[in-house]
């Protein structure tokens, strides 16, 4: 399996098997818990609907969280409530950007924008930046798990090589950064008509893709896929038989 998944490694600290993937910072999340976050966008310096590189952000914190100067923290939004079959998996949020605080006032927070990946609106959240090391180690030790796709970066119906996807496993799985996992097209029909559906399974024998993990939460896991022989059709609710 790991045949289709090119190595990467740069100084003696990198693991010899590790996948570099530099945009791993703004790789969103699917999240039934609450997210802890320590103040929301309330403006922008021009009263623009949308922020990008460089510019200043006004912030409201949240309760009495205690801000530093230069301190990063990084800027994310809910994007839509994310179920698999029939079971809510969690909200689907996507980061957005990292700000730099610059200023604290009495009753509001001054910020920059020190990186922009999606524009960053009123009303989202800003949590402390933790940074992530660019080399995900290949991990060999893979949980047998069979797992739906259930969400796409981006919302996109159809998903290939390059795209980020998010499966209903995670930490509670055993799922970890590193693992591979084939993925799987299943074709199925129900009277007359026909749908596909996606999903992840390492005991099928001819996979359509293969998928890296990036990063994981307790119920779910964001990941890469790294090949894929053709795109394939992207479903919320999937069933799988």
């Amino acid at each position: 399996m790991f045949g289709m998944i090119h190595a990467a490694w740069c100084d003696s600290n990198t693991p010899k098997d590790a996948y570099y993937y530099p945009a791993i910072e703004s790789v969103g999340f699917i999240s039934r818990d609450s997210v802890p976050f320590a103040g929301t966008i309330h403006s922008n310096e021009h009263n623009q609907v949308m922020s990008g590189w460089d510019h200043i952000l006004y912030i409201k914190p949240y309760r009495n969280y205690f801000f530093k100067k230069n301190a990063l923290f990084v800027a994310y939004g809910p994007v839509e409530d994310v179920y698999s079959d029939n079971v809510f998996m969690g909200v689907h949020y996507q980061i957005k950007g990292v700000v730099e605080i610059i200023a604290m006032k009495p009753r509001f927070v001054k910020a920059r924008i020190a990186k922009s990946y999606l524009p960053i609106r009123k009303g989202d959240h800003i949590k402390p930046y933790e940074k992530i090391n660019h080399y995900i180690p290949i991990t060999d030790d893979v949980p047998y798990i069979r797992s739906h796709v259930i969400a796409s970066e981006g919302t996109r119906r159809m998903i290939g090589q390059g795209d980020i996807v998010f499966i209903n496993k995670g930490q509670k799985n055993g799922v970890r950064p590193g693992n591979i996992f084939d993925i799987f097209e299943h074709q199925e029909k129900d009277f007359e008509m026909s749908r596909r559906t996606v999903f992840v399974d390492p005991s099928n024998r001819y996979p359509s893709g293969q998928l890296l993990i990036l990063t994981t939460q307790r119920l779910t896991a964001a990941g890469l896929i790294t090949w894929s022989k053709n795109e394939l059709l992207m479903a919320h609710q999937l069933d799988v038989h």
